[in-house]
């Protein structure tokens, strides 16, 4: 089968000195995955997506080196090593995301996932599209309703706000129009929550986070003077815009930040005695997403209900993995999330 691998270079890759994106190749020999483990599926893949900094992750390199690339996909599932409790079969149209430490992933003709890292994908949607949902969606989904204990919404009754909008709760989200942060806006939105989204520029954002359901729009200077302003902080920054949201999250109120680099940050030292008093009053952490294709499928009903809108910047076909990585690492003029097509 096509699989695109790294090509070593002369000196070991590592987090320290990642692989650049011309180390990418097709490798059109790769052998097919097999099944080993209860719960396997063997899927044929048709989309996966592009994740900034991949080669820069810790999980790419070390003892078990990812000989390919990728987690979300979109696919056909071709075979069951057994019964999955899943109700997954062959011919089933699945999306899902792997987990990072796997060695074998999703930029190839054939991928082998756990059946819990999947879910029947979004009717609604074309491989590509449903390729883009599942690591941001999911991070998103369990920002707001495992990590800040927001109530999930009512999938039922077919309605885009689900909660009462009186007196409502405040989200505050930023980097509010990047991949994560606008499923942040739309769930929160979809919750009832009263959303202020975040940017650099309003001028820019905007119309589009307004289409997304935030109530309000801010620059990040806005928020410089205010204080106590909201029941749930979800970061996707970091740096100076996590540290600042200390002093915006209410007392009872949640602090979540998805940026990977800013895990730890509950553990640094408080800057006075005041946010030392604040970050005791404060449900804050971060955390890395996880599989879940429970969680999958409530997006999906989701998805097909029309409540959740999904973006693709750019599709290119899988030969061209290395310029799709490249261009995954800039800063786009069109929204949405880079797509590898797998060439049937």
């Amino acid at each position: 089968m096509q699989a695109v691998s790294i090509r070593q270079g002369s000196t070991p890759y590592s987090a320290a000195n990642p692989a650049p994106a011309s180390a990418l190749f097709l490798d059109d020999n790769t052998p097919i995955p097999q099944l080993t483990r209860p719960g396997e599926l063997l899927v044929r893949v048709h989309a996966a997506t592009v994740t900034r900094d991949e080669l820069a992750w810790p999980e790419t390199y070390g003892p078990n080196d990812k000989s390919i690339l990728g987690h979300d996909f979109a696919g056909e599932v071709v075979d069951t090593f057994d019964q999955t409790g899943t109700g997954l079969t062959a011919g089933d149209h699945v999306y899902g995301m792997t987990a990072a430490k796997r060695a074998h992933s999703t930029w190839a003709q054939f991928a082998v996932v756990q059946s819990a890292e999947a879910a029947r994908k979004p009717a609604s949607l074309d491989w590509a599209s449903a390729a883009t949902v599942p690591m941001s969606a999911l991070t998103a989904w369990q920002a707001l309703f495992v990590h800040a204990g927001v109530p999930e919404p009512d999938l039922s009754n077919n309605t885009t706000r689900t909660a009462s909008k009186e007196n409502p709760r405040r989200l505050l989200v930023t980097g509010a129009s990047g991949a994560v942060g606008s499923y942040l806006v739309q769930l929160g939105a979809l919750t009832g929550l009263h959303v202020t989204a975040a940017s650099r520029s309003k001028t820019e954002n905007a119309d589009f986070l307004h289409s997304l359901g935030a109530d309000e729009i801010v620059e990040y200077e806005e928020l410089l003077g205010k204080e106590n302003e909201f029941d749930v902080v979800t970061d996707t920054v970091g740096g100076q815009a996590l540290e600042s949201c200390w002093r915006l999250v209410r007392d009872g109120g949640s602090l979540i930040t998805v940026d990977s680099s800013s895990l730890g940050f509950m553990e640094e030292l408080p800057k006075n005695q005041e946010e030392k008093a604040k970050r005791e009053k404060v449900k804050a952490r971060g955390f890395i997403v996880e599989a879940d294709g429970v969680q999958l499928q409530k997006i999906a009903v989701a998805v097909d209900l029309g409540l959740l809108k999904t973006f693709v910047a750019q599709i290119f076909p899988i030969w061209e993995a290395s310029e799709a990585y490249e261009v995954g690492g800039r800063r786009l003029a069109r929204r949405g999330k880079i797509v590898l097509s797998v060439a049937e």
